[in-house]
């Protein structure tokens, strides 16, 4: 029971170092703002998909996306959502931007 224990406490403590996050590339086909301060990026591939870019990302020299055609690349998280219309209420899902470089 006590090598359980011990085991079970040096997991807990180790959880919290692991990150889940996995990698994401691709030419922006969409770039739009978002009313929640974010921006709404739909990549092509070979990494494509709905991406969302907060303030909280860390982005690298060329800034957040800006326009369609530049390049994304970097990695994604968590399930995210971008409020595109107050009224009516319009909210696009995506996903959470962790880090991220672009072209310009």
């Amino acid at each position: 029971m006590h090598r359980f224990a011990v085991a079970a406490t040096i997991a807990l403590l180790v959880a919290p170092m692991t990150a889940m996050a996995f990698p994401f590339g691709g030419q922006a086909g969409t770039v739009r703002p978002c009313y929640n301060k974010a921006i709404y990026a739909s990549l092509g591939p070979p990494r494509g998909g709905p991406y969302i870019w907060t303030p909280s990302t860390k982005t690298y020299q060329f800034g957040p996306p800006t326009h369609a055609g530049q390049w994304l690349l970097g990695l994604a998280g968590a399930p995210y959502y971008c409020i595109i219309s107050i009224q009516p209420v319009i909210v696009w899902p995506g996903t959470y931007i962790t880090m991220m470089g672009s072209s310009r």
